[in-house]
């Protein structure tokens, strides 16, 4: 390491088989059923669930129909779990050739902009919709 400077290393990484799978039947649901559906990947310890998570989240967020549209305005990664946030975040980044396709939100706040923004693909934590859900309320009640 010349003058202490960690190099980063880029990495191809292929998937296995029941992750390849996964991201196959789930885009090929959305692209039959097209929005408004809802996901919950599940496995074992170990399986690989984060990656499959950031293929499909970014191969949703480039889904297009017949006529050319997206299928999406956007995907949404959301977890119960600060530490299973930032693992997530970092992964689905870490796909992302894009810069400005993924956006890991920290507050409500920044959840609002990165939704009316269209970002791609937002990643957060599931305690972040009462307080967007109320300000939307208290919006619309103007």
């Amino acid at each position: 390491m010349p003058h202490g400077k960690k190099k980063k290393e880029n990495k191809i990484i292929f998937p296995r088989y029941h992750q390849l799978d996964t991201v196959r039947r789930i885009v090929a649901d959305a692209a039959a059923r097209g929005s408004g559906r809802n996901y919950l990947i599940q496995h074992s310890a170990g399986s690989g669930k984060s990656n499959t998570i950031a293929w499909v989240a970014h191969r949703l967020a480039s889904l297009h129909g017949e006529a050319g549209e997206n299928v999406f305005d956007g995907v949404m990664v959301v977890t119960d779990r600060r530490v299973l946030d930032a693992q997530l975040s970092e992964t689905v980044k870490s796909f992302s050739h894009v810069v400005g396709l993924v956006k890991h939100v920290e507050s409500s706040t920044e959840l609002k902009e990165a939704l009316v923004g269209g970002t791609r693909v937002i990643t957060t934590t599931l305690q972040k919709f009462p307080v967007i859900v109320d300000a939307a309320e208290k919006t619309e009640g103007k």
